[in-house]
């Protein structure tokens, strides 16, 4: 049986290693396609690993189509199917499903699952999380504490605040602060 010190040694060793091994992916330059789609450009791939930025096998100005995982941090322009991590962030437009403890995106078109969700832009997006934070909204955000500035769809949770929305706030509490009618209101909020 093997000595505590022992073990230690070797994970001593794997974990420099691993270190190696993800500072040579962060070196790497590998090849990469070019995107053509429209609304889109610049070089694509379609896997991304990354430990934490810039220590990633892409670097940020690569658009993402299929699937990302950041260990612990990582971040691209556009991302299109499905990005994993613990803190995952986007400079682009997100088409599809981004699960991690906190999802940055500048748009999003498709899903954040997490404990923080941010998105500049939505359109046609849905946000679960202890907090969700977008500047124009369009979709559902639903969690215990919701903030847009703009809202084109619905607000579900505890505490729910807007500038303007075309749509509905259900929870506890409900803020539209420039709204024509009621501007705080229990339980159900609404401007159309």
């Amino acid at each position: 049986m093997k000595s505590a010190a022992t073990w230690l040694g070797v994970l001593g060793v794997g974990m420099a290693c691993l270190a190696a091994g993800a500072a040579e992916l962060g070196r790497m330059q590998p090849a990469a396609v070019v995107n053509d789609r429209p609304g889109g450009g610049g070089k694509a791939a379609g896997l991304q690993l990354a430990l934490f930025a810039p220590i990633q096998v892409f670097p940020e100005n690569y658009n993402i189509y299929g699937l990302r995982l950041n260990l612990i941090y990582g971040v691209n322009q556009d991302l299109r199917g499905l990005d994993l991590g613990l803190f995952n962030d986007g400079r682009g437009l997100m088409e599809g499903l981004q699960v991690g403890l906190a999802n940055r995106m500048a748009e999003l078109s498709g899903m954040q699952l997490g404990l923080l969700n941010f998105a500049g832009a939505s359109e046609g997006g849905f946000q679960l999380g202890l907090m969700n934070y977008a500047h124009e909204f369009a979709g559902l955000q639903l969690g215990p504490i919701n903030f847009a500035k703009d809202v084109n769809g619905a607000q579900i949770g505890v505490i729910n605040i807007c500038e303007t929305t075309a749509g509905a706030q259900i929870g506890l509490i409900n803020i539209i602060s420039q709204s024509d009618w009621l501007v705080f209101c229990p339980l159900v909020n609404a401007q159309f």
